[in-house]
């Protein structure tokens, strides 16, 4: 009785285990932030220590005691009390509340399918602030690119706009497409989803009939009975 992996298998966890890799290098690569908060702040939904990292996809979420100040190349962000925002690299969803950026990267903010974007500038700061019914965005220093996905305006510096928000409760393009995982959820689903085709032991034999057993250190077995074939666990 001859013993081997099936090809199709072997390519598949070969792809997922790239997958990893890949998931991996591009968490390393991802733009990071440095949160320091003052207060009670969460974390994913999870109250945080007062110095902690932040990958693209983590949510923060601040009381009404408390603020907290994200930090990343060149750019900060103010998040202020009972406001709750999305990390996401080089951009800044806010979803609820106000928050303050001061940037010479070019971080840009998204609020409720508008996104905000500082002008060719060396240094940006700028306001963003929801309600129930509107949008309020103010520009500090530097201009602002303001574009609500039909047509793009400009505010300039120390002016300010307000915008009203999707009627009918519409969901933002950012925040469309199901749920959201952050780079830390994807590569622990990556390797959870590897170690887990590996567990899978399949065992084929000469006849072409396979056998599935739920651990890879159980021999099965493939019998012909009234023209129908049964596998069953062999433990001798």
């Amino acid at each position: 009785m001859r013993m081997y992996w099936p090809k199709q298998l072997i390519v598949i966890i070969a792809l997922l285990s790239l997958s990893f890799i890949f998931l991996a290098a591009d968490l390393a690569n991802a733009p990071a932030a440095t949160m320091h908060a003052s207060g009670r702040v969460q974390v994913n939904h999870a109250y945080s220590r007062s110095v902690t990292t932040l990958f693209p996809g983590d949510s923060v979420q601040t009381d009404g005691n408390s603020r907290a100040n994200l930090i990343a190349g060149g750019s900060s962000v103010l998040v202020s009390p009972s406001a709750s925002v999305i990390f996401m690299g080089n951009m800044v969803e806010l979803m609820q509340g106000e928050m303050t950026i001061a940037t010479s990267a070019g971080m840009a903010a998204i609020v409720d399918g508008v996104t905000i974007t500082p002008g060719d500038h060396k240094q940006s700061k700028f306001e963003v602030s929801e309600t129930e019914d509107s949008i309020l965005i103010a520009a500090q220093q530097g201009n602002l690119s303001v574009n609500d996905g039909q047509q793009t305006s400009t505010v300039p510096e120390g002016q300010e706009t307000t915008r009203k928000k999707k009627a009918g409760g519409e969901v933002p393009p950012a925040a469309s497409g199901g749920i959201r995982l952050s780079k830390r959820k994807k590569i622990l689903l990556a390797a959870f989803g590897v170690a887990g085709l590996t567990a899978i032991g399949f065992e084929v034999f000469e006849d072409g009939e396979k056998c599935l057993s739920s651990s890879g250190d159980k021999k099965c077995k493939c019998e012909k009975d009234d023209g129908k074939i049964k596998c069953e666990k062999d433990d001798d």
